[in-house]
C-alpha cells in the first residue's frame, strides 16, 4: 500500500453488508452476497449481487463527484470481493466498461453468472469497446474455491471479449494472499493507473 500512496493512489476498503448467509446456517455475516452452496454450479445470488454492485457504485459516485476521472478508478477484490469486482468492472454496474482496471484474486463467477452475457455485449463483436485490463491469480492449494473454477471463469471472461492472461497465475498458497501476489497486483495497479 505504501507504493500506491507514494504514487498518489488512494485505496478504499468498503465493508460488505451484514446479511444472512446460507453457508453459515443463515447467521448474519459480513458478505457481499449469499451462496446456496460453495459450488461452481450453484446459482448466483442476483439480488445480493445487485445490492453490492450498487454499494460500490455509490463509492465510485463519491469519487467522481470529488473530481476523480472514472477511467482512473480500479476495482480489486479477493474471494467474494473478487467476484464483486468482476461484476462492477465488466457486468451490471453503471460504470462497467469505463473503469481503469479489475483485480480478481481467488475467486470465480457462478456458472449462471450474468457477467458473461453483459460483458460479451460490451466487449465482443463489431461495436466492441476495449475492456479494462484484468489481474487474475489463485492459490494452488485453495480448498475453498477450486482452482478449476477460477480457470473456467478466466476462459469465460476471454470468450466474452476480455483480454485475459493466457493462463491463470498460480501462487503456492491456500485461500489467502501471499507477498509475491500482492507485489504483482501492486505492479499491475501502478502500471495501469499511471497510464490512465
Amino acid at each position: 500500500q505504501r507504493a500506491m500512496a507514494d504514487a498518489g493512489i488512494r485505496v478504499i476498503y468498503p465493508d460488505a453488508p451484514t446479511v444472512p448467509y446460507t453457508l453459515m446456517r443463515g447467521h448474519m455475516m459480513p458478505v457481499w452476497f449469499d451462496r446456496a452452496a460453495m459450488a461452481y454450479n450453484a446459482p448466483e445470488d442476483k439480488e445480493g449481487m445487485a445490492r453490492s454492485v450498487e454499494q460500490v457504485d455509490v463509492e465510485i459516485d463519491r469519487l467522481v463527484a470529488e473530481g476523480v476521472p472514472v477511467e482512473s478508478i480500479g476495482v480489486v477484490g479477493f474471494s467474494m470481493g473478487g467476484c464483486l469486482a468482476l461484476h462492477v468492472v465488466y457486468g451490471r454496474s453503471r460504470y462497467a466498461g469505463k473503469l481503469a482496471l479489475c483485480g480478481a484474486m481467488s475467486t470465480f463467477l457462478a456458472e449462471d453468472s450474468s457477467v458473461d452475457a453483459l460483458a460479451a455485449r460490451r466487449f465482443a463483436g463489431e461495436a466492441a469497446r476495449r475492456p479494462p485490463p484484468i489481474f487474475v491469480a489463485h492459490g494452488s492449494e485453495d480448498q475453498m474455491i477450486q482452482p478449476a473454477w477460477a480457470e473456467a471463469t478466466r476462459k469465460r471472461l476471454g470468450a466474452a471479449g476480455i483480454k485475459v492472461p493466457d493462463a491463470m497465475t498460480m501462487y503456492r498458497t491456500a485461500h489467502d494472499l501471499c507477498q509475491p501476489e500482492v507485489e504483482a497486483l501492486t505492479e499491475f495497479v501502478l502500471r495501469h493507473l499511471k497510464a490512465s
